[in-house]
């Protein structure tokens, strides 16, 4: 395959922007078009027909698996999921999916990921794994409508440098710390990276299980054995494995209004 063409399917314009100019970087990658709903999708692939989808999970009217429950075998284009922390993402992926970015995304990972697809594209599996990744799709869409959806995340996925994909449940996860562009969750069997901006991870986690006590600092409220006063009278919050963690001035009255309200 000399050049494939690709469709951006998401809901949010910086996202669909961000991944038009990172498309334009891609030798022998042409951007076919985008569209920000699941009938614009559906529309757009009919009648484009991309060799590649960049396809979010959860749109404005429905979910990306709607979407490819609509199209026909023949016409199912290779997907790419562009999604954050979404766990049907990823077990899709697992599967049959050719990849999952996750945002914010790179443009060394998006390259590699269409470099998949074109690879499958050229294999010419398309017809058996289209077949197989409807019946995914109809389990995946069944619990995505059925299961009360969280507003917050309750688990990560990981990804290693070697492409190893390592799970993290929130609720072993003791505190964040920032680190540049990235964040480290510490649990009580280690440490793991994730590119990711501290106050990015905030709005994404439950704000009665989690709490800032510091400009680069989370803390699960569970995991606080003491809160206590140094002499120069900052609060330290110290953990039940003995991790002591500076709070800062601005966090420090919220950090005992909590504490309150869960003694």
């Amino acid at each position: 395959m000399t050049g494939c063409t690709v469709l951006i399917v998401d809901d949010e314009p910086l996202a669909i922007r961000r991944l038009e100019i990172l498309l334009k970087a891609i030798p022998g990658v042409r951007h076919a078009g985008s569209a920000a709903s699941c009938r614009e999708a559906v529309h757009a692939i009919a009648e484009l027909r991309p060799d590649i989808v960049l396809l979010d999970i959860r749109l404005r009217d429905g979910t990306g698996f709607d979407i490819l429950d609509q199209l026909a075998p023949e016409a199912a284009p290779a997907v790419i999921f562009t999604t954050a922390f979404d766990h049907f993402a990823i077990r899709a992926f697992a599967v049959s999916a050719v990849d999952y970015v996750l945002k914010p995304i790179e443009a060394a990972r998006l390259e590699e990921a269409i470099a998949r697809a074109r690879m499958r594209l050229v294999a010419d599996d398309a017809a058996r794994e289209n077949e197989e990744m409807r019946r995914i799709i109809t389990d995946l869409r069944a619990e995505f409508h059925t299961a009360a959806p969280s507003p917050y995340e309750t688990e990560l996925w990981i990804r290693g440098v070697s492409g190893s994909l390592t799970h993290v449940a929130l609720d072993q996860v003791d505190w964040v710390s920032s680190e540049d562009d990235y964040v480290r969750l510490h649990t009580p069997s280690g440490s793991h990276l994730l590119r990711l901006s501290i106050k990015a991870l905030s709005e994404r986690i439950d704000t009665t299980k989690f709490v800032r006590v510091h400009r680069a600092a989370l803390v699960r409220i569970a995991a606080i054995a003491q809160l206590r006063q140094t002499a120069t009278g900052r609060r330290d919050v110290i953990l039940r494995d003995g991790t002591r963690i500076a709070t800062g001035r601005v966090y420090a009255r919220r950090l005992r209004e909590m504490l309150r309200q869960h003694a």
